[in-house]
Formats: C-alpha cells, structure tokens, sequence
C-alpha cells in the first residue's frame, strides 16, 4: 500500500525526515514533516518496488532512520548498568559476526538495550543514506508503547508482528516485564508463544489487554486468536502513540506503521 498526503512536496524533502524499517519480507517507509504530520506511508516488496518508492528515496531528506527487524537484544537497568562490565554483558548475547554490537538507552522504562543488529538488507540504504541512523525494531517499538504500558493499571501485552518475527512485550501493574523475539510462521507458532508468555507470567486467568500491531488485520486469524485470550483487543493508534499527525484516509492502516512511527522517536 501507499499513501501520499495532497500537499507532499519532493523539493521540500530537506526539510522531511524519512523513517525506513527494512524488515524479512517488507519494508515500510514514513515520510514526516517538521509539524510531525504524516505526508507519506508505503508497505512494500523491496524486490519489486513500485516506481513511486523508487521516486521518493532518490530525493534528499534532511534526516533518516532505519528500523531493522533482525537483531538480537538483552536489557540492562540504568540503575545497575556499568560500562565497565561491558564484556560481560556480551556474555548474554551470542556474537556471530553479522552485526555491530550496541548500546541504547530507553528512556521512559530506564533500561538499556544492548543489542547487535543484522547489516543484512542495509547496504543499499547505507549506500543511498550514508548519514542514516539505525535502530533495532524493539528500541523504536518500545520507546512509543513505553508510556501507555506505564499508565496501564491491568495486564498489558503488546504484540508486533514483522514476518516472520512476532515481537511480544509485557507491562504488569505500570511496569515492563518482558519483551521478546519469536519466529512465527502459522497460528498455531502464535497460539503457542501467546500462551507461553501469558502462563510463564501468571497471566492466563486474568486476560490481559492485548494491543496488536504491524502486519496484522481486523478479521485475520492472528486477530481472532489473539481476541480468543485477551479481555480487550485492540489495533494501536500509532499517531497518538508516536506523536504524529495520521490523516484520516489513513487510519485503518496506522497500526502496522507503529514502529517506523516509533523511529521518530529514536536518537
């Protein structure tokens, strides 16, 4: 899909900021304003890019960030965090040499994300954005859902699904529990990481809200499913989340851009 506000204007680019996520089987790109209003959105195949992705990342943004979905992740509380333990964090996060180890900070849950990230689907946008940022998925996802996941007094499972990767994060009583990556390639792969995660939290009895986002429809199965354990399902309002203006043509799409939104808020 793409969508593209009445009022984009190309040579207005140095003043936009481009938010790419290079997924397994999709990228999805953003193009926001200085007045955080969304001008740009497209879903697309990166082996059959539509002449109008083409068109738009030939132009000159004055910012870009890149979401990548492949990463391996481990949290640390800034509390605890000592720079000079480094190597042993390491420990907790096997190294094979595809990725670059780093360290982010998020924010809102005071924790931070040591992470290595797959270069793997970069190169051309490092080429074509030499001054990009880049990002893991987790970091932009739980920087935007971090305040709502604070303020929810119930059980809060947040679930994002980039296929083949299904990202499951848990806040309890306003605080965040739990995140992590699951390869899901059918429902029953989803119905089995949803269960796990919900009885290795004591969650099972208690139906948590459930906030669904990414590549994830109102009357797909992974929907269904997940409105079969959860007492309140619901897509995500990723404008409100993010801090971005959504048009109202839109809307019934905003969910699966949570993330990229979610770069916006990177740094």
């Amino acid at each position: 899909m793409i969508y593209t506000a009445a009022d984009f204007d190309g040579q207005q680019a140095a003043d936009y900021t481009l938010l790419i996520g290079v997924g397994a089987a999709n990228n999805k790109l953003a193009v926001i304003d200085q007045a955080q209003q969304l001008k740009f959105a497209a879903s697309y195949d990166p082996a059959a890019a539509d002449s109008e992705v083409a068109a738009l990342l030939d132009l000159s943004f004055g910012t870009v960030k890149l979401a990548v979905s492949d990463s391996r992740y481990t949290f640390i509380p800034v509390d605890v965090y000592d720079e000079q333990h480094h190597d042993i964090y390491l420990r907790y996060l096997p190294f094979d040499n595809v990725g670059v180890i780093r360290v982010a900070d998020i924010i809102p849950l005071h924790i931070k994300l040591l992470h290595q990230t797959s270069r793997v689907g970069l190169e051309p946008f490092e080429v074509r954005f030499p001054d990009a940022g880049s990002y893991p998925f987790v970091q932009a996802l739980l920087s935007t859902v971090a305040g709502q996941g604070i303020q929810a007094q119930e059980p809060l499972l947040v679930i994002e699904r980039h296929s083949p990767w299904m990202t499951i994060s848990v806040f309890n009583e306003g605080k965040f529990i739990y995140c992590h990556d699951f390869e899901v390639t059918n429902i029953d792969d989803f119905t089995y990481h949803l269960l796990s995660t919900t009885n290795r939290f004591g969650l099972d009895d208690r139906r948590p809200t459930i906030l669904l986002s990414g590549d994830i429809d109102l009357d797909d199965a992974y929907y269904e499913r997940a409105a079969a354990y959860g007492e309140k399902v619901m897509l995500a309002d990723s404008g409100a989340l993010a801090g971005i203006q959504v048009p109202d043509d839109m809307i019934p799409q905003q969910h699966r851009f949570l993330t990229i939104f979610g770069l916006h808020q990177c740094v």
